[in-house]
C-alpha cells in the first residue's frame, strides 16, 4: 500500500541522516534535506523566470518528491558512494536505481496516479528543469557540508572542496545557480529558511520519532499530492500546482515565529489580529529583505495567507492529516501521551466530506497498524 510508504516517512526514513559517517554538529535527516533541496529548486526557477525562461514548477516538485522514494528505499547507498559507483559503472547503478523505481511502481498507487509517478520518473526532456534539480541537491550538500567543515575541517575538506568543483561545473550551465552562489542576500535568505530543520514539532512532548518541521513539510507535500490527485480525478476543479506550493511554504514563518498554538492565540481580545502583524513584521526583517519585491510577492500568500479562502484550506486538511499520521505511530509505539492528541484529529477529520479523506482513513489506518518490513526487497523484483 502506498500508506505503507508514508508510514516509512515518518519512521524509519525519519531516523535516517544525512553524513551518517562523519563527526557532525548539525543533524539533517533525509526529508530535512529532500525539502531543502526543494526550497533551493524552486528559488533557482524563480530566478530563470526572472530571465523570461519556462520553467515547469510541478514538474519539479513532482520529480523530486517521488525520485525521493528512489533515495529512500537505497538509502544504505549514500551521496558520496554512489558517485563513486557512477563513475566505476554507470550500468550497474541504474540497474539497481531502476529495481527501487520498479518497486515504487508496484505498490497499491491508482492506477492514474502510478501512470503520473512513471512519467515524471522517466521524463528525460526537461533539460532545463533537470539541471534546476541537480544543481539544486548539490547546493543542498553545500550547506550542510559548509556548517560542520568549521568544526571538523580535517575530515570535511576534502569533500567541500569536490562539491565546489561541482557548483562550479554546474553553475557553466545554469546562470540562476551562478546568481544564487554570487548574491550574499540570496544565501542569507536560504540560511533564515534552514532554520526549520531545527524547529521541532510537538517540542512539549517526547517521541519516539521526533520530526521537525522542515520534514514535516515533505510528508505534507506528499499527502497533498495523493488527495490532489483523487479529487481531480473525481472532477474536483483543484489546482495540483498551487496546492503542492501551499503545502510546501506554508509553515515557513514558523522559523521566525515559532508556533503559537490557538489557545495562547485567544486568550486576549484582538491577540490573534496583533500578532497577524508582528509575524509579517518579522518575516519583513528576516526573510523578505533578503529576496527581490518580485519574489516577495510570488511567495507572501503561499507563506503568510495559505488557507484564506476555501479551495486553499484543502492543504490545511493535508496538514491535519499529517499531524494525525504522526500522533498514530507515536501511539503505535505506546507513546499514551498521544492518545487524545489522535482522538481529537481524527473527529476533526471524520468532519470533512472529502472522497481523499475517505480514502486515507478507510485504507491508512489499517496501513499503519500491520506489522511491515522497512527493508524493501530489490532482489525480488525483476
Amino acid at each position: 500500500m502506498i500508506w505503507n510508504l508514508l508510514k516509512l516517512m515518518l519512521t524509519s526514513w525519519l531516523s535516517m541522516k544525512r553524513w551518517n559517517n562523519y563527526p557532525r554538529i548539525e543533524s539533517v535527516s533525509l526529508l530535512d534535506n529532500l525539502w531543502f533541496s526543494l526550497h533551493t529548486a524552486l528559488f533557482l526557477a524563480h530566478l530563470e523566470e526572472s530571465e523570461w525562461k519556462t520553467v515547469d514548477k510541478e514538474f519539479i516538485i513532482k520529480r523530486m518528491l517521488f525520485n525521493s522514494f528512489k533515495r529512500l528505499i537505497l538509502s544504505d547507498i549514500n551521496s558520496w558512494t554512489r558517485d563513486y559507483i557512477w563513475k566505476q559503472d554507470r550500468d550497474i547503478l541504474l540497474t539497481i536505481e531502476n529495481k527501487a523505481i520498479k518497486y515504487i511502481l508496484s505498490l497499491e498507487w491508482p492506477d492514474y496516479m502510478r501512470d503520473d509517478i512513471r512519467e515524471t520518473l522517466y521524463n528525460e526532456d526537461k533539460a532545463l528543469e533537470l539541471r534546476i534539480i541537480s544543481a539544486s541537491k548539490k547546493y543542498a550538500w553545500y550547506r550542510e557540508c559548509m556548517v560542520n567543515e568549521r568544526v571538523f575541517p580535517d575530515i570535511y575538506d576534502i569533500s567541500l572542496q569536490n562539491i565546489k568543483i561541482s557548483l562550479e561545473e554546474k553553475w557553466k550551465e545554469l546562470q540562476s545557480l551562478k546568481t544564487l552562489l554570487q548574491n550574499d542576500n540570496y544565501n542569507k535568505y536560504l540560511s533564515q529558511i534552514r532554520r526549520l530543520t531545527h524547529s521541532m514539532r510537538w517540542n512539549q512532548h517526547n517521541r519516539i520519532y521526533p520530526i521537525s518541521v522542515m520534514s514535516h513539510l515533505v510528508v505534507i507535500t506528499f499527502i497533498t499530492y495523493v488527495m490532489t490527485s483523487i479529487e481531480k480525478h473525481h472532477w474536483k476543479d483543484f489546482d495540483m500546482l498551487d496546492n503542492l506550493m501551499r503545502a510546501i511554504y506554508h509553515d515557513i514563518p514558523e522559523s521566525i515565529t515559532w508556533d503559537i498554538i490557538t489557545p495562547t492565540k485567544k486568550a486576549a481580545p484582538w491577540f490573534s489580529e496583533v500578532l497577524e502583524k508582528v509575524e509579517i513584521n518579522m518575516m519583513n526583517d528576516y526573510f523578505f529583505y533578503y529576496i527581490s519585491p518580485e519574489y516577495k510577492e510570488e511567495i507572501f500568500d503561499y507563506m503568510l495567507n495559505p488557507f484564506h479562502w476555501d479551495t486553499w484550506k484543502f492543504v490545511k486538511h493535508a496538514d491535519i492529516i499529517s499531524a494525525f499520521m504522526e500522533a498514530k505511530v507515536e501511539l503505535n509505539n505506546w507513546w499514551i501521551n498521544f492518545e487524545e492528541i489522535y482522538r481529537r484529529l481524527k473527529k476533526q477529520l471524520n468532519a470533512f466530506n472529502l472522497k481523499s479523506i475517505d480514502y486515507i482513513l478507510k485504507d491508512c489506518l489499517d496501513s499503519f497498524d500491520e506489522k511491515t518490513s522497512s527493508d524493501p526487497h530489490l532482489s525480488k523484483i525483476d
